[in-house]
């Protein structure tokens, strides 16, 4: 049963200049939760903090059981580097890192699962492409994949729509 995640007089920052100022609150199972707000009011903040990247510099984040493994993060683009020699069924497989682990070997069955993750946005075909090779769109689209394989009961998706086309 995934738990209520709780901020309470949550203030977050970088370098101790506080960018999200005493946010109190709950995201509660079974809820969607929209975050909307301008540039640089602090949406992308508050998530890194959710998801345990970034340490409060007041208040808390009460996670209730939930590990911090067990939130699905979809983050900006801009904070990825493309020119990165990776292709994208091996981004896309990323995703499946919690149950496979540092050691342990991709199956044929976990290459399947990444390639029909891939299917399930509409990028079949596209295995081999190297990631710098996308388009935008393309790109959020291999993320979202990736995503999709961590079968999280949290997700968190930082402008999951940014360069998706309404067909998309």
């Amino acid at each position: 049963m995934p738990a209520t995640i709780t901020l309470r007089d949550l203030t977050l920052g970088y370098n101790g200049h506080p960018a999200v100022h005493h946010i109190s609150g709950t995201f509660t199972p079974g809820t969607m939760t929209a975050i909307v707000g301008p540039n640089g009011s602090g949406k992308s903040t508050l998530l890194k903090g959710i998801m345990g990247l970034l340490p409060p510099l007041g208040g808390s984040i009460d996670r209730g059981h939930l590990k911090i493994s067990h939130i699905a993060y979809l983050p900006q683009q801009a904070e990825i580097d493309r020119s990165f020699p990776i292709t994208v069924l091996d981004i896309v497989a990323l995703g499946l890192w919690q149950r496979i682990g540092m050691w342990g070997g991709m199956s044929q069955a976990n290459w399947d699962q990444a390639g029909q993750a891939l299917a399930s946005v509409g990028l079949a075909g596209f295995e081999r492409r190297a990631i710098g090779d996308l388009s935008v769109g393309q790109f959020q689209r291999v993320l979202f994949a990736r995503m999709s394989l961590q079968d999280c009961p949290v997700i968190l998706l930082d402008e999951p729509f940014n360069a998706v086309d309404a067909r998309t």
